[in-house]
């Protein structure tokens, strides 16, 4: 579904202004504002990653990094046992 990467986007990019907000200039209140609210973006975020993501093909023992092929160390070893 085309709906988590488009929150998680988003909501990196929130953050991302956060962080940046006292260099740029924003009133203090705001950013008080956003520190208040940056809790509930991250726990929406965290909801619909878990509601609508796919859970991966792999098992932690096959694959270390879901994102990349890579073979955990001693798997190779666990195999020829």
């Amino acid at each position: 579904m085309k709906k988590v990467p488009l929150v998680i986007t988003l909501v990196t990019a929130y953050l991302i202004v956060y962080q940046l907000a006292p260099h740029i200039g924003i009133n203090d209140n705001i950013i008080i504002g956003m520190f208040l609210l940056s809790p509930f973006m991250v726990i929406s975020m965290v909801y619909v990653i878990l509601k609508y993501g796919e859970p991966s093909k792999h098992t932690f023992d096959e694959r270390f990094y879901d994102d990349w092929d890579y073979t955990r160390n001693g798997k190779e070893e666990l195999d020829t046992v």
